[in-house]
C-alpha cells in the first residue's frame, strides 16, 4: 500500500473538505451558518504551533483566513507552514485581493444593492455608494491586513519559501 498524502486545511471554520485534516482555533465556528459540521481534527493556533511533525504535510490550504492575521502572525504562520511542509509540498491560499478591491472601487460598476446581501459586508457600517463599499471591505470587522500577490510573496520568501506563484 502506498504512502498517503497529508493535506491540512488551516482556519477551516465550519467548512470541511474531503481528504483534509482540518485545523481551527475556535471550535465554536463549527456551528456558524451551516449547523454542526463537527469539530476540526486539530485544535491549534496556526500562528504558533500546529501539533504535527516537521516535514510531514504535502499541502497546506487556507481560504479567507490570512487576512484575519496581523502581519507578524502571518509571518509566524508561514514559518510554521515551512516547518510542516514536505520538500516539494505546497502552500495554497485564497484571500481578498487588495488590487481587486481597488480596481472595483475605481470602476464603480458593482451593484450596491446586490452586494448588500454578501457575507463580507458589515451591516453596522453605511453602504450608500462605492466609497462606503470600499471602506467596508477594507475595515471588515476582523481583517487585520490587506493582501495582494506582492504582500504574500514577500512574506513567503522571508519565511523560506521559493517558487512563489499566483
Amino acid at each position: 500500500m502506498g504512502k498517503e498524502n497529508k493535506y491540512l486545511y488551516v482556519g477551516c471554520g465550519n467548512h470541511r473538505m474531503n481528504g483534509f485534516t482540518h485545523v481551527e482555533i475556535n471550535i465554536g465556528k463549527q456551528y456558524k451558518k451551516r449547523g454542526n459540521v463537527g469539530p476540526p481534527e486539530i485544535i491549534a493556533d496556526i500562528t504558533h504551533h500546529i501539533p504535527l511533525g516537521n516535514n510531514t504535510v504535502d499541502l497546506i490550504f487556507s481560504r479567507a483566513t490570512l487576512e484575519h492575521l496581523t502581519y507578524q502572525e502571518l509571518i509566524n504562520h508561514f514559518l510554521e507552514c515551512h516547518r510542516l511542509i514536505k520538500r516539494g509540498g505546497y502552500v495554497r491560499m485564497s484571500v481578498p485581493d487588495m488590487d481587486i478591491m481597488i480596481s472595483k472601487y475605481l470602476d464603480k460598476k458593482e451593484d450596491i444593492e446586490k452586494v448588500k446581501h454578501d457575507s463580507e459586508i458589515s451591516l453596522s457600517m453605511p453602504l450608500e455608494n462605492h466609497t462606503d463599499l470600499f471602506v467596508n471591505r477594507v475595515l471588515y470587522h476582523d481583517h487585520y491586513y490587506l493582501h495582494n500577490f506582492d504582500t504574500l510573496s514577500r512574506a513567503l520568501k522571508k519565511t523560506g519559501f521559493r517558487n512563489v506563484k499566483k
